[in-house]
Formats: structure tokens, C-alpha cells, sequence
């Protein structure tokens, strides 16, 4: 009797081992599922950061070039009111201002600033300046 006591014992404990084992089988297979939900959460994040650096790439290329042009009509405008000056013809320097005025104000737009306009009753160019001694 004690040898079948003894089967009977050593059966309680391999059923004891095999559900501690399945318990432990169960809770790997959890495991891997998380992981696998936290690879997939962090595969997504990456490609939503490398989707908004592209986007933010392609703005700053856009703007760039919207700057850089910007730039250009603005020397554009100062080398024509320079040649208005050196040609002393200052009937027509009042209207390539005007103009070099509106190309500023297009340039800050574009920069995203905000300029206070200069003066209307006097042009800037008359405007007091610091001397220094």
C-alpha cells in the first residue's frame, strides 16, 4: 500500500508541476502578446516622427524658398532706390520707396514678424538721426 501511496503522491505532484507549468506558459504567452503590442505601439511612434519630420522638412524647404526669393526682391527693390539717388532723380524716389516699403512688408509676412509701418506724413528718410561726436 505504501508503494501505491507513494505513486499516488508522486502523481499529485507532477499534476502539481505540469499546472505550474501551464500557469507559467500562460503568462509567457501574455508577455509576448504585450511585448508585441509595445513593439507595434513604438514601430507606429517612429513612423508618425519620421512622417512629421518629412512634413517638417518640406515646410522648411518651402519656406526657405519663399524667404530666400522674398530676400531678392527687397535688394532688388534697395538697388533701384540707390540708383534713383545716385541718379539724382528724387522725383521718382518717393514711388521706389513706396515700393521698397511694400517688399518689406511682404518679406516680414513672409518671416511671420510683424513691422510697425513707418511714418506716412513724413518719409523715413527724413527722419531725425543719432550723430555721433
Amino acid at each position: 500500500m505504501t508503494e501505491r501511496t507513494e505513486l499516488i503522491n508522486d502523481i499529485e505532484k507532477l499534476k502539481a508541476e505540469r499546472n505550474r507549468l501551464l500557469r507559467q506558459v500562460e503568462e509567457a504567452e501574455q508577455w509576448e502578446g504585450t511585448a508585441w503590442d509595445s513593439f507595434n505601439s513604438l514601430a507606429e511612434h517612429i513612423r508618425a516622427t519620421e512622417k512629421k519630420q518629412r512634413i517638417a522638412q518640406n515646410y522648411w524647404d518651402s519656406s526657405r524658398r519663399d524667404i530666400e526669393s522674398q530676400f531678392e526682391f527687397v535688394a532688388s527693390q534697395i538697388a533701384r532706390v540707390k540708383k534713383v539717388l545716385d541718379k539724382k532723380r528724387y522725383e521718382l524716389l518717393e514711388g521706389e520707396i513706396n515700393e521698397l516699403q511694400k517688399e518689406i512688408t511682404t518679406l516680414a509676412d513672409v518671416l511671420g514678424l510683424e513691422i510697425e509701418e513707418l511714418p506716412k506724413h513724413l518719409p523715413f528718410y527724413t527722419l531725425p538721426a543719432e550723430i555721433d561726436n
